[in-house]
């Protein structure tokens, strides 16, 4: 801006100043002009009169150029101090003074009159000492008429020399003053016109800053105004596009920070450019890589590999590896090239995709553990009913022993179908789940009451324990928590032997409930408590098939306390014991 205003009045100076030197220029030269015309009309005015007066006078006293000059220092009155004269007879020879340049008769006004012009003028001239003068001839005649003389009046005109200093001591004056003035005039608007621009290239620089509250408020001129207002209007959609900006990369960031799926941008270099919190949990990195090199940090060859490849053959891949570090993982890795100004970019996505596998492999195992599970009871229905048809109808023994065989298998294809049935309805979430005051203590002994006889055929203890000495109650579904305590009781009484004890610990907290169902029972192996709640998962299948049961019940508790709110875990020592314990969230409104 310092510059620009430099500029400007460099530049209003030397217009103002080359515009009035002109003008006094143009001036000077009309005065001049005006004043040379004016003295010239004087000394040819002059002259004639002389000439005049000396017409008559010789027509009066003389004919002789002579005697005129003797007598005509009486008319000097009519000279001027700067004027000279010449008296010259008929020929052109000098006869006043009596010397006179050689030159003198090829001047344009003696040529004129010797010609026979009644008056001849020279022109302004300059003499041999450099000072300006101008001639006028005037021819002389004597009483009949005849050219008898000439008269020449010399003007010095040392006026003009003594204009032309004045008028240069003038420009010189003006064009002081003028530069003076000249020089206020164009600070003055300098200031006028920088100020506002300097107020709006102030607003220009914090919005290049990314500061739009500076606006301005200038009102110098109209022009300048519409370009702050212009100004303005462009920080205020700036602001508002920055705004836009700045809500969609929050809105991006949110997405990438949430999302399970790992997204690594790559540059042309393999540099990574982002890399949202997803990857770091998959690849169990704990540092900041951004700017390095994806390739070195990454621990997978298999995922080295499809990026090197999507880098040399420019196109997109899909995947699917596995890892082993931090932990045993399967992952499905999608690239994309993105071509840019600098070269390609590659998008590198993973998806944890171990769980979905596994539970692939869950919904196989049931499968084929379901179709081995009926295949049993289906194949002795089936066998025992082909006996029955050859002829064993005929024998009693045969056909009561029979009999009671299939409805055993039935009973026990029906509990397993139930079973089934149960659990894909627990399992989607498609079991209503009540809500009615619960007594937990009278729970328990509801349960107790149904597997004593059970218990009592094996020699079993049954304990309730609480840490309250009131009965615990709380909001929750009575049959499905029924549900709960049976599996857990009765697989306790199941996997316990002969004089074993099971107890079930009731506690209360401020936010949940909790009951520990624990048996002095065979204990389970540590490899099989990570499995336990699998579908048709048994630790002793001898057992579980010969006491009736499906395999099904821990899963389908398991999925009903999550449909409650709450979660079950198990501690077991081989040989000693186990202890299911459940926690259910306190619901503390009313009904």
């Amino acid at each position: 801006m310092r510059k620009f205003a430099n500029q400007f009045l460099a530049l209003f100076i030397g217009l103002f100043l080359l515009l009035s030197i002109g003008v006094v220029i143009y001036t000077n030269q009309l005065v001049r002009t005006a004043t040379t015309t004016s003295i010239i009309e004087d000394v040819e005015n002059r002259a004639k009169n002389i000439g005049s007066l000396l017409d008559e006078w010789i027509l009066q006293h003389t004919s002789s150029v002579m005697t005129a000059v003797e007598d005509f220092p009486s008319m000097s009155f009519l000279l001027d101090e700067k004027d000279t004269i010449a008296f010259f007879d008929e020929k052109g020879t000098a006869v006043h003074p009596d010397k006179q340049d050689d030159n003198v008769l090829k001047s344009n006004d003696m040529e004129d009159v010797l010609a026979g012009e009644r008056i001849g003028t020279s022109g302004i001239q300059i003499d041999d000492s450099g000072r300006r003068q101008y001639h006028v001839a005037v021819s002389l005649f004597n009483g009949r008429g005849d050219f008898i003389g000439i008269f020449r009046l010399t003007h010095r005109l040392d006026e003009l020399d003594q204009l032309e200093n004045q008028l240069t001591q003038s420009v010189f004056i003006f064009s002081f003053v003028s530069i003076v003035l000249a020089s206020f005039i164009a600070l003055h608007l300098t200031n006028r016109i920088s100020r506002p621009l300097k107020q709006i290239e102030t607003v220009i620089n914090h919005i290049s800053e990314g500061d739009y509250s500076e606006y301005y408020k200038g009102i110098d001129y109209p022009e300048i105004m519409a370009l702050g207002q212009t100004v303005n209007k462009l920080a205020d959609s700036l602001e508002e596009k920055n705004r836009t900006i700045l809500q969609s990369n929050e809105r991006l960031s949110a997405l990438l920070d949430r999302l399970i799926v790992g997204v690594v941008l790559l540059d042309s270099e393999q540099r990574i450019e982002m890399m949202n919190p997803a990857v770091y949990q998959i690849l169990g990195i704990d540092e900041n890589l951004l700017g390095r090199s994806f390739l070195e940090m990454s621990k997978s060859y298999g995922l080295v590999q499809i990026i090197q490849q999507t880098y040399q053959k420019k196109k997109n891949r899909n995947e699917e590896i596995y890892i082993y570090y931090p932990n045993e993982r399967i992952l499905d890795v999608n690239t994309m090239v993105v071509p840019d100004a600098k070269g390609n970019q590659v998008i590198v996505l993973l998806y944890d995709i171990t769980e979905i596998r596994r539970l692939e492999k869950v919904r196989t195992d049931f499968v084929a553990n379901a179709s081995h599970e009926l295949r049993t009871p289906v194949t002795a229905l089936k066998g025992f009913s082909e006996v029955l048809l050859d002829g064993a109808l005929d024998d009693p023994d045969r056909l009561r022993q029979f009999l009671e065989i299939i409805y055993k298998e039935s009973k026990r294809l029906e509990i397993l179908v139930n079973d089934i049935l149960e659990l894909s309805r627990v399992e989607q979430k498609q079991v209503p789940m009540k809500r009615e005051w619960i007594s937990l203590n009278e729970t328990v002994e509801r349960c107790f009451k149904i597997i004593k006889p059970q218990a009592a055929a094996k020699g079993l203890k049954l304990r309730l324990l609480s840490n309250n000495a009131d009965p615990i109650r709380f909001i929750g579904d009575q049959s499905r928590l029924e549900q709960i305590l049976n599996n857990l009781i009765y697989n306790a009484v199941n996997y316990t032997d002969k004089g074993g004890k099971i107890s079930v610990l009731l506690e209360e907290t401020e936010d949940e409930i909790v009951f520990h169902v624990a048996d002095t029972g065979i204990g389970i192996p540590e490899e099989s408590i990570e499995r336990l709640f699998e579908r048709f998962y048994r630790v002793d299948k001898g057992r579980s098939r010969n006491s009736g049961g499906t395999g099904l019940g821990l899963s389908i508790v398991r999925y009903l306390v999550q449909n409650m709110g709450g979660t079950i875990s198990v501690k077991s020592t081989l040989g000693l014991g186990s202890t299911f314990t459940v926690h259910l969230p306190k619901v503390v409104e009313e009904l």
